[in-house]
């Protein structure tokens, strides 16, 4: 039997610990996997600093300031086009590996695409707690394949995550051979996968997640509410503890009617932060993300 190949792309900006988490935990979890990470023109000295520590393993990327995403997206596409892997993990500088990546979990990815011949995209994402009503309405079991499946009403006009999403492990051959070239947004990139391919699939055992109340970037700049909310909350990573053996044996047998919510099963180093998660930290407090909400539409008003 062939076994696939998998490479890891991680996309960064100016966020030089949120990097070493993702790369730290990648390492653990994930050993023997390769790994890129394509740089989008950080000047943190921080990060500077820490992705001169990865030599050859930093792809540096040059993208035009007043694009919104920075070069995010032709950044992914630069990935796509370097891999030689059969499938290309997607992640961002804010996420981290949660768990031992095993070879089971890279056959049970292998068995999806292979059983479902439109499939491009696999989420490896533990679903948000905050959506748990969302997730559980939206996505079926499939027990054969021990996966999600996309079950909601076909009227629905919104695309992400039923079709594509930026955070996935992406089937390179099919993308390839349909002439697929990523758009500049994660919602246009939804209705041209919609045009392409079939559903995407949820992973049954997802290994990634994304680290609570982080410093969110908007057009490569961060707000002022953003780096309020960053001195209130304590200018650290919030990472996760890694599952145990124990832990991530019942997590693998465990029936799928048990949702994979990341608040039930995977806890924060610092027991502090509450549950469900937050992601961006300005969310957090109500003065950052008043001042946050202003800040953009002040943006937005100036540009027109």
């Amino acid at each position: 039997m062939n076994i696939p190949s998998l490479h890891v792309a991680i996309f960064s900006y100016n966020r030089g610990a949120y990097l070493k988490n993702c790369v730290d935990s990648l390492q653990r979890n994930m050993p023997g996997i390769g790994w890129t990470v394509y740089d989008d023109g950080s000047d943190e000295p921080e990060t500077v600093a820490y992705l001169q520590t990865l030599g050859e393993a930093v792809r540096p990327m040059k993208s035009a300031g007043d694009d919104r995403h920075g070069g995010y997206y032709n950044n992914m596409q630069a990935a796509l086009d370097a891999t030689q892997a059969d499938y290309l993990l997607m992640l961002q500088d804010d996420l981290q590996v949660v768990r031992p990546f095993a070879p089971e979990d890279l056959f049970r990815i292998d068995q999806v695409f292979e059983q479902s011949p439109t499939t491009v995209f696999i989420s490896p994402l533990f679903m948000k707690g905050s959506k748990r009503a969302y997730f559980q309405q939206r996505y079926q079991p499939d027990v054969q394949l021990r996966c999600y499946r996309w079950s909601a009403d076909p009227q629905e006009t919104g695309k992400v995550p039923q079709k594509y999403a930026d955070i996935a492990v992406l089937h390179v051959a099919r993308l390839r051979q349909s002439g697929w070239r990523f758009a500049g947004s994660e919602e246009a990139n939804g209705a041209l996968a919609d045009s392409l391919f079939g559903d995407m699939v949820q992973a049954a055992e997802p290994w990634v997640f994304y680290v609570p109340e982080e410093p969110a970037y908007r057009g490569r700049v961060l707000t002022y509410g953003a780096k309020l909310a960053v001195r209130m909350s304590g200018n650290q990573v919030k990472s996760f503890q890694d599952m145990g053996v124990q832990a991530c044996a019942a997590f693998a047998q465990r029936d799928l009617s048990v949702y994979p919510f990341a608040e039930d099963f995977v806890d924060t180093v610092d027991p502090r932060v509450r549950k469900p998660y937050k992601f961006n930290a300005y969310r957090t407090r109500w003065l950052p993300l008043i001042l946050n909400k202003l800040e953009l539409l002040g943006r937005r008003l100036w540009r027109r």
